[in-house]
């Protein structure tokens, strides 16, 4: 993991000026940027995901837009794929109807861009059982529209998507005065209800993180996104695969799309924590073996089908909260399971294989 490349990449992003998807200058620049460092690393298929949309005119006229699009193909279970994402391109609110307005989108999301391509170069280093996806998505900012034709792209070609996970907004911004406002934690964004696919892979990416870095927290938040805001992941929500958002616990919110998201507001070693997370994570998802299945409680007992591959198992409570109360592991496939007090609890399980990553978990059961 390295602080300076993060750093590095962002001060390039930036020195294009814009990135707006509408600009005459910059975004074209940008993508082919991206697309040029992405062939440095070995074993990855880059490519640009090229598209149209009638929502992106100027002058008239359609301007074509390029997605970056970087395969890891994985060893044993290539047709599965896990997508890591961020949005490029930049705005400019405060200059409305100047798409090549200056837009340094640093935070805002150079951050996220960073954080996709280091992963990228470390994730290659190794062997994974399923596919990684990276992913740099153009036109965000004018309504998801990168990310959906994508998520379309996939979920026509008949692609199995067995997660999303978008970074945006992740530099741990500074305020006026230089204070750093994020320090040892995150927010996790998943569209609802609390048994969602999304809410699940929500709650995986805590227990890992949080298991692998301890100090280091994952706050799970009960929405989709922020009041009146949103990511790429919910483009994939569209198309019906799960997927998550990470973002700083504290934004500087005046400064995103303005001249002011410059590099300076932001704290390079809280952002580097944020990738760890983002790479832990990853790697866990794209090694893990299968949830359980068949999974249901007879005369209190919990009991579940075995899982090929898992050396053990993960049974996990949760009362009326977003997050789990306990853990405990088994080697059997059955663990007895009764309430304990009055209060509504729901119980679940993952496996574990020797390598221990760990599954999603199956979904919830009451506990009675």
């Amino acid at each position: 993991m390295s602080e300076s490349n993060l750093k590095a990449t962002v001060e390039k992003l930036v020195s294009f000026g814009t990135r707006n998807s509408l600009s005459t200058k910059g975004i074209g620049e940008a993508s082919a940027w991206l697309k040029s460092e992405f062939e440095k690393l070995p074993g990855l298929k880059v490519e640009f995901h090229g598209f149209t949309d009638p929502k992106l005119m100027r002058d008239g006229e359609l301007v074509p837009q390029r997605n970056v699009i970087a395969t890891l193909r994985g060893k044993t279970r290539p047709d599965e794929i896990v997508v890591f994402g961020a949005h490029y391109d930049s705005l400019n609110l405060t200059e409305k109807g100047n798409p090549d307005a200056i837009a340094p989108g640093a935070n805002d999301n150079a951050t996220g861009t960073a954080g996709v391509l280091e992963a990228a170069r470390i994730l290659s280093q190794s062997e994974h059982d399923r596919t990684i996806v990276f992913a740099c998505f153009s036109a965000e900012e004018q309504g998801l529209i990168g990310a959906w034709h994508f998520a379309k792209h996939l979920k026509d070609s008949g692609a199995n998507v067995v997660s999303m996970l978008n970074n945006d907004i992740i530099g741990g911004a500074k305020d006026d005065d230089g204070k750093t406002l994020n320090d040892r934690s995150l927010r996790c964004f998943s569209a609802p209800p609390q048994d969602s696919d999304s809410r699940r892979l929500a709650r995986l990416a805590e227990f890992v993180i949080e298991r692998k870095f301890p100090g280091f927290s994952v706050h799970v938040q009960d929405a989709v996104d922020r009041p009146k805001r949103a990511g790429d992941h919910k483009s994939f929500n569209a198309h019906g695969f799960a997927a998550i958002r990470f973002i700083e616990n504290i934004e500087t919110d005046k400064l995103h799309h303005t001249a002011g998201d410059v590099i300076h507001r932001i704290h390079f070693p809280y952002c580097a924590r944020v990738v760890q997370a983002d790479i832990a994570f990853l790697t866990n998802r794209a090694s893990a073996p299968p949830a359980p299945e068949g999974v249901r409680i007879t005369d209190g007992t919990l009991t579940w089908t075995p899982v090929a591959g898992a050396n053990r198992y993960l049974v996990a409570t949760r009362g009326e909260g977003l997050g789990f109360e306990s853990f405990m592991e088994t080697d059997r496939n059955e663990v007895k399971a009764t309430l304990q007090g009055t209060q509504p609890a729901s119980i679940c399980v993952a496996a574990v294989n020797e390598k221990g990553c760990i599954s999603l978990f199956s979904p919830e059961i009451a506990l009675k």
